[in-house]
């Protein structure tokens, strides 16, 4: 599966996917983006199109959270559920979630003021980097509200492949292909990417 071309897409939906489609009390502009995108995606689900992926660790997320919602609040994210194909079991170490984050760290200290899409960017919590690693294992593109968690995650593949989509500007965060190369070249994260693939092929 792949994000670009004819194929069928597979989306990875965060945590914040389901709050701001079910939450009463969401940011109107936040809960219009997320009925615009449920909207959409059952569509092409409908048509064969895409399929839906969520991470064990956004339902432990989900399931934490809702005992701060109401009844009503709880009733539409178990409707929402309802349209994922596959919940992916847990595989992620504590190794490779940490070396997610230090790849993101890096990356936010020595390119965040020459990237657009980093300008806010962080490494992210472990909850943050088991989602982003479960996205990248299963070959899915990653629908999140919170981009400065995940930027580093289309620096996992090639250059030209749409792989981060926002959920609030409901387009995909791109790098430049300058941008791109040059962290690719650069020996400290090439070393770092090369440790990650290491801890997944153990």
């Amino acid at each position: 599966m792949s994000g670009n071309g004819t194929e069928t897409k597979a989306y990875l939906l965060d945590t914040n996917v389901f709050r701001y489609k079910s939450s009463p009390s969401a940011h109107t502009n936040h809960k219009k983006a997320a009925k615009r995108f449920w909207k959409d995606v059952l569509q092409e689900v409908r048509h064969e199109e895409a399929v839906l992926y969520i991470p064990k660790e956004v339902i432990r997320e989900l399931e934490l959270q809702s005992y701060t919602l109401g009844e009503k609040e709880r009733q539409r994210i178990s409707e929402l559920l309802e349209n994922i194909t596959i919940t992916i079991p847990d595989w992620t170490t504590p190794d490779m979630e940490h070396q997610v984050r230090k790849m993101a760290a890096y990356i936010r200290s020595e390119y965040q003021r020459k990237i657009n899409a980093m300008r806010d960017m962080e490494y992210g919590s472990v909850s943050d980097a088991r989602i982003l690693l479960t996205a990248w294992q299963y070959d899915c593109i990653l629908v999140t509200a919170n981009i400065k968690d995940f930027a580093l995650y289309p620096l996992l593949f090639p250059q030209h492949e749409h792989r981060l989509l926002n959920l609030l500007s409901n387009d995909y965060v791109t790098i430049s292909p300058s941008i791109y190369d040059t962290i690719h070249h650069d020996p400290i994260f090439t070393g770092m990417l090369q440790e990650l693939n290491d801890f997944i092929n153990r």
